[in-house]
C-alpha cells in the first residue's frame, strides 16, 4: 500500500507524522478525498472559463492535497492556483496545468480506490 501511494507522489512518511501515525485515520481521509467534489468543480469552472470559481476550487484542492500529502497532484494544482490568482489568464498555460493535474488526479484516485 505504502509503495503504491508513494508511486503517485504521496509523501507517505511525512503525512503520516501529521496524522500522528494513525494510518487507519489517514486512509479514511484519503477515501473521503475520492468523494470530494472540488476537483470536478475545478474542471467545470476551467471549461466555462469562470476564472474566479476556478481559483476557488484550485485553492481548495491545493489545500486538500497539501494536507493529505498528495504531491503528485499538488505539483500541478499549486502552479495552477497561482496562475488563477489574479490574471491575466493564459488559457494555454491553464490547459497545460489542468491536463497534467488531471492525469495525476486520476492515477491517485485509482490507487486510493484499490486500498
Amino acid at each position: 500500500m505504502k509503495e503504491k501511494l508513494m508511486a503517485v507522489g504521496v509523501e507517505y512518511d511525512e503525512v503520516l507524522k501529521r496524522f500522528m501515525g494513525k494510518e487507519d485515520f489517514y486512509l479514511r481521509m484519503l477515501k473521503k478525498f475520492v468523494d470530494d467534489k472540488n476537483y470536478g468543480g475545478l474542471q467545470q469552472a476551467v471549461a466555462d472559463k469562470n476564472w474566479k470559481d476556478a481559483f476557488t476550487y484550485a485553492h481548495t484542492v491545493k489545500g486538500l492535497c497539501g494536507n493529505l500529502g498528495l504531491g503528485g497532484i499538488l505539483d500541478y494544482v499549486g502552479p495552477l492556483t497561482e496562475e488563477l490568482r489574479n490574471g491575466p489568464y493564459d488559457e494555454e498555460s491553464i490547459a497545460h496545468h489542468m491536463r497534467h493535474a488531471t492525469k495525476a488526479y486520476d492515477k491517485t484516485v485509482e490507487v486510493i480506490k484499490e486500498l
